[in-house]
């Protein structure tokens, strides 16, 4: 059954000039809703005109918004959700985080959905499906990049992660989708490159507002929906306490006053208001590495705290699951997996690898048994940062750099430190994760890639098959 919360239809009714307006009272994304333990719902990708910060722009989005229709979902449910493609070209959807079938009317991201038909998923999502923030968007290769600068992304939110913690039972949540758009002489650029200036929105919202009252616990869902850049979020006096990465439950709280958010990645996160006043939630600068993308510093938001302070503030949480740290688990086969940039490729199109190998569309790269655990070390000889990222499944980041990171929770994407200089030569960056291939619900072909996806576009991106055992 299709639900729907007012926002959408306030969002419906004004239309996307409204919705996008500098300084507007924040808001949710619309949403469908699942009932009966079904998600059904239509997506209908079409050129459509909207605004963008102050621009008026066409492009190709959901629904006709800047920000679609967020899709709440509970473990157990069957999502049936169908895809109208009126856009001019290819596209399909793929379910980011999911740890579902990738086979049939899965999360497939080999379909080819074509101009002018509509496909019709239909996959359960396991009972035991981790809660959390998820997002969805095309995977068509190699068009990503277009069609997610485009605006074509949302989120997904499933189940409660929050029914560990009776304490913050009734707490206000926040979801805080995160876009950008590169806009040049009033049209979005159709394959942008990272670097340079871009208009970042929240929910499709230029620059909103956002209402705290002085000691007030707000739960706050940040997902960075976009295509290619990252966000290094700082919000002026104050601190994020990150409950959660990629849809994973931390093991413990984890405060900080700075949150680098790579392309793809999303954190939960508690924010308590300070004292009455205005702060400023902004995107710093920053740069991907030496050769990397660079792009400027912006405002996202502003917080603003006023009334009178909470008279009895809510505890922030001390007690956390303990999901299996995955170090201690049996390693059946490690692998090392090489991401570089192609420098000396005569093809514009194929500018990075893995392994030495451009992405093939018909070429299984890597054959795993399903029911194995291993170990993966992931290196960056490039001197920019990649985004690594695999299919149905999440893992453990175990050292970086060789230093031994401690276990905190899971994750699905995770920054490949750029290669550096040590005594004249070029060390790459490492990253070490366990991957458990145990899941049944995997059995199939999916994909693993950096999660820039120009990089992906243009050959970053590898197969993997799980099979089953032999009997």
């Amino acid at each position: 059954m299709r639900n729907t919360t007012t926002t959408f239809w306030m969002v419906a009714m004004l239309g996307a000039a409204s919705a996008v307006r500098a300084g507007t009272p924040f808001s949710n994304p619309p949403e469908i809703v699942s009932g009966g333990g079904i998600l059904a719902g239509t997506l209908t990708a079409a050129p459509a005109t909207i605004l963008i910060g102050a621009k008026q722009v066409t492009t190709t989005v959901y629904d006709g918004l800047l920000m679609p229709p967020l899709l709440r979902v509970q473990p157990g449910d069957v999502v049936r959700l169908q895809l109208q493609n009126a856009a001019s070209f290819s596209t399909n959807v793929h379910y980011h985080g999911f740890q579902v079938t990738p086979q049939g009317a899965g999360d497939n991201v080999f379909l080819d959905i074509v101009p002018g038909t509509t496909f019709g998923y239909d996959f359960q999502i396991p009972a035991d499906h981790p809660a959390g923030l998820y997002w969805y968007h095309p995977h068509f290769h190699p068009d990503v990049n277009p069609q997610i600068a485009g605006g074509l992304s949302g989120g997904i939110i499933v189940g409660d992660i929050l029914a560990p913690f009776p304490e913050l039972t009734g707490i206000t949540e926040r979801i805080l989708l995160l876009k950008d758009t590169k806009i040049r002489k009033g049209e979005v650029v159709q394959d942008p490159d990272p670097s340079g200036p871009t208009t970042r929105t929240v929910n499709g919202l230029f620059k909103p507002t956002i209402d705290i009252q002085p000691g007030e616990l707000q739960f706050w869902r940040i997902g960075n929906i976009g295509a290619n850049i990252y966000y290094d979020l700082k919000l002026k006096g104050h601190t994020f306490y990150v409950l959660a990465q990629d849809g994973n439950l931390k093991n413990q709280l984890i405060a900080t006053d700075e949150l680098l958010i790579p392309p793809a990645a999303r954190y939960e996160v508690l924010v308590r208001g300070g004292k009455a006043g205005k702060y400023t939630l902004t995107a710093q600068a920053f740069k991907t590495g030496p050769d990397g993308d660079d792009y400027p510093a912006q405002k996202l938001a502003t917080l603003v705290s006023s009334g009178d302070p909470v008279a009895a503030p809510r505890p922030l949480p001390a007690v956390f699951p303990s999901p299996p740290d995955l170090r201690l688990a049996a390693i059946d086969t490690a692998r090392t997996m090489t991401f570089a940039d192609a420098d000396d490729s005569d093809d514009p199109d194929e500018q990075f690898t893995i392994n030495g190998k451009f992405y093939d569309h018909e070429r299984i790269d890597t054959t795993v048994t399903l029911g194995n655990t291993e170990r993966w070390t992931l290196l960056n000889t490039s001197k920019e940062l990649h985004v690594f990222h695999i299919h149905q499944t999440d893992f453990q980041v175990i050292s970086l750099n060789g230093v031994p990171q401690p276990f905190t929770g899971y994750q699905d994407t995770v920054s490949l430190p750029f290669a550096t200089k040590q005594k004249g030569q070029l060390v790459p960056g490492e990253v070490t994760v366990i991957i458990p291939f145990t899941n049944p619900v995997m059995v199939g072909e999916f994909v693993y890639h950096c999660h820039i996806v120009q990089h992906a576009d243009q050959g970053m991106m590898a197969n993997i098959e799980v099979v089953a055992p032999a009997p």
